[in-house]
Formats: C-alpha cells, sequence, structure tokens
C-alpha cells in the first residue's frame, strides 16, 4: 500500500462554471521517503490539490469527487475530529507566508511545541520542549534556546521559514506537504532551504510533496515531478528524464522559460 494515493481526483466550486473543474481527473501515488514535486503556473490547480491532501478544502465552497487515502485513511470520509488527528501528526504542512501562520503575540518556541500538545498529550512539559528544541535543531534555528524566547517579527523571513519546517516536524510525520515555500526567498535562503529539506529526506525517510511553480527549485529538490495544466496532469515522471526529454507542448514551455536554462539541466 502506498504511503499517498490520489485516484481520479475532481473538483468543482460551486461558483464555477457547470463543465470547469479546478482539478480534473487527478491521480498519482507516493511511497515513503519520495519526494515529488507538483509544478505549474497560478490557477493549474496544483494548491487545490494540496489542500484537498490535507483535508482544508472548504466542503460547503466546492464538491470533489475520486479518492485521497493516506497510510490507508480515506481523507473524504473523515470527519473533523478525525482530520485534525492526522493533520500535523500523520501530515503536516509548510505554508509560503510563514508570518501570517504564526500568532504574533506568542513566542515561537511555545508555538513550535504546540502540536505536541495536540498529539502528545501524555509527554511532560519538559519533554515536549526537548522535541520541539531538537526539531529547531534539525530545521537549523541557530541557538534555539535563544530562538524559543523570540516573537514572529524579530526573525526574518529565511529564520520563519524554518521554524515553520521546525513545527511541521516536530510530530516526526510521515509526509510533509510543502506548498511554495521557497517563493519570497532570496536564491541563497531557497538554497538552504532545499538542502534543509534533502538532508530531513534522507535522515528521516518522511516524503515530502513540493508545490511550486519554479521549475528550478523543483529540477534541484525533486526526484519525481507531475506537470499540471488547466487541473489535469498533462506529464509525469523522473524529473531529470522530464526535463532532459519533455514530451507535453506545455511542459516544453515551462522549462523554456527557466533563466539559465542550460546550467540548470546540467545540475
Amino acid at each position: 500500500m502506498s504511503l499517498l494515493e490520489v485516484n481520479n481526483l475532481k473538483v468543482h466550486f460551486h461558483d464555477a462554471a457547470p463543465d470547469r473543474f479546478a482539478v480534473d481527473g487527478v491521480s498519482f501515488s507516493m511511497e515513503e521517503g519520495d519526494v515529488l514535486g507538483l509544478v505549474g503556473e497560478s490557477g493549474t490547480g496544483k494548491t487545490v490539490t494540496s489542500m484537498c491532501i490535507g483535508g482544508l478544502l472548504p466542503r460547503e465552497k466546492a464538491d470533489t469527487e475520486g479518492s485521497i487515502t493516506l497510510d490507508g485513511v480515506e481523507i473524504f470520509d473523515c470527519t473533523q475530529k478525525e482530520l485534525n488527528r492526522i493533520l500535523g501528526k500523520e501530515l503536516s504542512i509548510v505554508f509560503q507566508e510563514p508570518m501570517t501562520s504564526f500568532n504574533p503575540v506568542y513566542r515561537i518556541g511555545r508555538q513550535i511545541q504546540e502540536s505536541l500538545y495536540v498529539h502528545e498529550k501524555e509527554l511532560s512539559a519538559d519533554r515536549k520542549k526537548e522535541l520541539a528544541l531538537d526539531a529547531m535543531r534539525k530545521a537549523g534555528l541557530p541557538e534555539p534556546e535563544k530562538t524559543w524566547r523570540k516573537y514572529p517579527h524579530e526573525l526574518s523571513g529565511g529564520m520563519l521559514q524554518r521554524a515553520m519546517i521546525a513545527a511541521a516536524i516536530v510530530t516526526k510525520p510521515k509526509l510533509l506537504l510543502a506548498d511554495e515555500i521557497t517563493t519570497a526567498l532570496d536564491v541563497s535562503m531557497q538554497a538552504r532551504i532545499l538542502e534543509l529539506l534533502r538532508k530531513l529526506n534522507r535522515e528521516t525517510k518522511m516524503a515530502i510533496l513540493f508545490i511550486s511553480h519554479d521549475l528550478h527549485v523543483v529540477n534541484r529538490l525533486c526526484t519525481k515531478v507531475i506537470v499540471m495544466q488547466r487541473g489535469k496532469i498533462v506529464e509525469s515522471g523522473n524529473t531529470q528524464e522530464v526535463f532532459a526529454n519533455p514530451q507535453h507542448p506545455y511542459t516544453k514551455k515551462l522549462i523554456a522559460a527557466i533563466p539559465s536554462r542550460r546550467s540548470t539541466l546540467r545540475n
């Protein structure tokens, strides 16, 4: 059984035309340790797909068809209480804007360990703090004890993104869903975050679903790639093979738009 299985996923928003699907028949799977890139321009359906996987798509705003199973559990059959048990434990999500994900009135350390109070209630307060500090070290946050006491506004964008990753991995999830997390970062910080994700994947076998419009970043991180256009998958496969020999015209256009294309493809 695959860790994640998405089968014939369709999403139709209530305010859209009857024949307009945000996601239209998407199917793919992930195994433990996979690093899969989901790419396409804005509006291609990749973020809607990720919201469905995380159980975050408001059911009153859209109709869904198909199946999503995470470690054998059907996401669409889960109650909100059951989803709450999965999110932050089996599956963690890191978003593009970390500043909006942190509460400005609480210290960083308290917020990083928050999911432990939800999913690991039996642990002592000291043990929770110990695990949170360990996650901060793994996420590359310098001086964790000092950073623990800081507020979100005292950290840079790159540091906040690392803090978000620390909060996501503190419960040791099987799947990390990263949605455009390098978009707002400069090139050097992008490289550090990508290396951090590679390191976490190697050391913990945590699968990563990396959503991005930036094919250069996907080429550097992901071993497999899925290309989406207008809610459909138009191409998928081994990342190096897809980049070296794209078959679909849309994929060719995306690759052609990458700055310094030749040096990127030799990476």
